[in-house]
């Protein structure tokens, strides 16, 4: 299944879009789009399947929620992409920009959270679990929030079809994509709640969800462009 995932994206959405960049040679900006659509699906998808530090990640262990999410994801990747060249419109540079902006933002916080989870980086929440040995952790991102990775992801989903100025694609990530993702977190955090008891509970009173809290955003900012980069 996770060899299929990487083939459909991998293969045949850069390959679309090769296809469409050849059918329609009036579309503005058709070549970046192309090069920009494979380059993220490809970081994407090693970075999904092939980061983890779990053994053999790529072996689907019953999470159902990164099935549907990853095959979601993948046909949202579709849908910028036909509506790219298919719904000819005006592009417009500060929706593009605003979209830009937060892509790297995305990025960023997803890799943060990454790096701060080190060898407690798994991709699989629902089914078999793959590390046995893990501990809250609080610090890095999870000083401010639960999930930065899911952030991250969800800010990302905003910011693809910005950057494309395909709205539709908008549509089905705030219908379809961000709810897709909402259930997996919840069912991450029934896990951790699970495990952690008290403990996860008391960190859940102090710790934003997606976002930081409050008075906490000013040192939230400062820590992602600083310890990010180092």
């Amino acid at each position: 299944m996770v060899n299929a995932f990487i083939l459909l994206a991998n293969i045949c959405l850069p390959a679309t879009a090769v296809f469409l960049s050849l059918k329609f040679p009036s579309t503005p900006f058709r070549w970046w789009f192309s090069l920009l659509i494979t380059a993220h699906v490809a970081i994407r998808m090693w970075e999904t399947f092939f980061t983890s530090r779990e053994k053999d990640p790529r072996r689907f262990a019953g999470d159902w929620t990164l099935a549907v999410g990853t095959f979601a994801y993948i046909g949202l990747c579709f849908v910028i992409t036909l509506e790219f060249f298919l719904i000819p419109r005006e592009r417009f540079f500060s929706i593009s920009l605003v979209g830009l902006v937060l892509y790297i933002f995305a990025a960023r916080l997803r890799w943060w959270g990454q790096i701060t989870l080190g060898k407690q980086w798994a991709i699989h929440v629902v089914g078999e679990g793959k590390i046995k040995k893990n501990r809250l952790l609080q610090l890095g991102p999870y000083e401010f929030i639960r999930h930065p990775i899911y952030s991250g992801i969800l800010i990302e989903e905003i910011a693809l079809p910005l950057l494309a100025n395909t709205y539709y694609a908008l549509v089905m990530a705030v219908l379809i994509n961000i709810p897709l993702l909402l259930i997996r977190l919840f069912a991450e955090e029934k896990k951790s709640s699970e495990k952690f008891g008290d403990d996860y509970h008391a960190y859940s009173q102090k710790s934003g969800r997606f976002f930081p809290k409050g008075e906490k955003w000013p040192l939230f900012f400062k820590k992602i462009f600083s310890e990010v980069i180092r």
